[in-house]
């Protein structure tokens, strides 16, 4: 979708990208971000523990861990403090989504998928734009994918940074490559359409980061291991894109705020 004047990706990348639904980024977060943000994470889990809002999803009681553990956070950028709030809008970030979607760039929304040792539960097979997400209108229009249709035409792209390295054995996220191809499917996604033979571990070291297209499939296992994996997804789209907002009510930096052009 973007032109050949690219700031972030080379052009190999960001028609990979287009081909595959996907994209890693093995180095992307400095050595000091990850510090920063791992630290503000921690005091924030830590304080989740005794706190309860709308934004906060809590895993079961842990047989391992002794204690409640925190599964997501959604609106990362605004409880998160100063760190993930600057992660948002840094110009690097928004020249990395200017290759992809164009120079108007508003934000749709942000979540922490904390993934805890041992309790970190499964994510089924899903696309993160269901329809209730969206308008009517705008489901009727991606549903499904056609000739006339192409997933340069739907531009809203995530982005997921990685604080912890994200394997298999702490429940990376698997993708099905050129899935975002086959169109808005309802939400929860009918299993009977994926292949698991089809599917491709996305795994990211610490200070990387995972880019995915809105409709492209993943899935994420149980996290069975000693180890976190805390990724933070953060997703963008062109102002043009009809999809409903919701507002936490939470901070003044919310879902459809315009950070780039117009």
């Amino acid at each position: 979708m973007a032109g050949s004047n690219l700031k972030v990706l080379t052009a190999a990348q960001a028609e990979q990208f287009w081909e595959d639904g996907y994209l890693v980024l093995p180095e992307f977060l400095s050595d000091e971000d990850v510090s920063a943000l791992r630290s503000s994470l921690d005091v924030l889990e830590e304080w989740v523990q005794s706190h309860r809002h709308r934004d906060f999803m809590h895993e079961p009681d842990s047989q391992e861990l002794g204690r409640t553990v925190i599964r997501k956070i959604t609106n990362i950028h605004v409880h998160g403090g100063v760190p993930w709030r600057e992660l948002m809008e840094r110009a690097d970030v928004l020249d990395l989504f200017e290759d992809l979607i164009g120079p108007d760039i508003s934000f749709h929304h942000s979540k922490a998928m904390m993934k805890p040792p041992y309790e970190g539960s499964a994510k089924p097979w899903h696309q993160d734009l269901p329809e209730g997400f969206i308008s009517p209108d705008e489901a009727d229009r991606l549903r499904p994918l056609g000739t006339d249709l192409q997933p340069e035409d739907v531009p809203v792209v995530a982005i997921q940074y990685y604080v912890d390295d994200s394997t298999l054995d702490n429940g990376c996220i698997q993708v099905i490559p050129g899935s975002h191809r086959r169109g808005l499917f309802e939400d929860p996604l009918d299993e009977s359409l994926i292949d698991p033979a089809e599917a491709v571990a996305a795994e990211v070291p610490a200070g990387g980061a995972l880019l995915f297209h809105c409709l492209t499939y993943h899935y994420s296992a149980p996290n069975t291991s000693p180890n976190w994996r805390r990724g933070m997804v953060y997703e963008y789209m062109a102002p043009t894109v009809g999809v409903n907002l919701y507002d936490s009510g939470t901070g003044n930096l919310g879902w459809g705020t315009t950070l780039r052009g117009s």
